[in-house]
């Protein structure tokens, strides 16, 4: 019978590894999540670690700051050339199709995809550096049919809105999570009636399971 805690586990390195934005990902310097190695290539001696390892002195801020301005500029001249609607449109479509197939992989070394499942492992993944410190969040209700999530801040949705990039993060962000979530369970759905990055006061997810 599969191991629960290593499902768990081996799942938050996929999610990490594979589902997050390269901007993101490239910000995150997750070693409480990733286990890396004490070697590289066999040539790391004991007792050393290589520099990028070492505290950059940057805050969570200031990292995912500069993840972010590495690609936003990028899609801010690429909404330009296309037409803003049509490249949002784009960028909706092909990020729900990359979170879909990002949701079936982190799934499929788990035994039981119901909702305490989706739950737990949301949970997991943003009570765990470097999330805990991106974002403020309470779980408003979880039950077999049902998890809300409430934030009170996001990191990303405060980044995008000062680099006037709401809509583009949105798109990049926040639109696919209900692929990602059909992906996991084709039951479940999900609502976001009130998004920070769209400028409300909180930010709330919904997830549903259909009987």
């Amino acid at each position: 019978m599969p191991n629960k805690t290593g499902s768990f586990i081996s799942a938050r390195r996929r999610f990490l590894t594979s589902i997050l934005p390269t901007g993101a990902l490239f910000c995150l310097g997750c070693t409480h999540l990733l286990a890396l190695p004490d070697t590289l290539n066999g040539q790391q001696t004991a007792g050393q670690k290589p520099k990028f390892l070492e505290n950059s002195g940057m805050s969570v801020k200031d990292v995912w700051t500069f993840a972010y301005g590495m690609f936003i500029p990028v899609y801010q001249v690429m909404a330009n050339d296309f037409g803003r609607e049509k490249f949002l449109e784009m960028v909706k479509k092909a990020s729900a199709e990359s979170w879909s197939q990002k949701g079936n992989f982190l799934a499929k070394d788990i035994p039981k995809r119901d909702m305490k499942t989706y739950a737990d492992w949301f949970v997991k993944v943003m009570s765990a550096a470097p999330f805990d410190e991106a974002f403020a969040f309470e779980v408003v209700e979880k039950s077999e049919k049902a998890f809300e999530v409430k934030f009170a801040d996001c990191l990303p949705a405060r980044i995008y809105r000062e680099m006037k990039a709401a809509d583009i993060g949105y798109a990049f962000d926040c639109y696919p999570m209900a692929a990602f979530a059909r992906a996991f369970n084709s039951k479940m759905s999900l609502t976001n009636p009130k998004n920070l990055v769209k400028g409300d006061d909180v930010c709330i997810l919904r997830y549903t399971l259909e009987a």
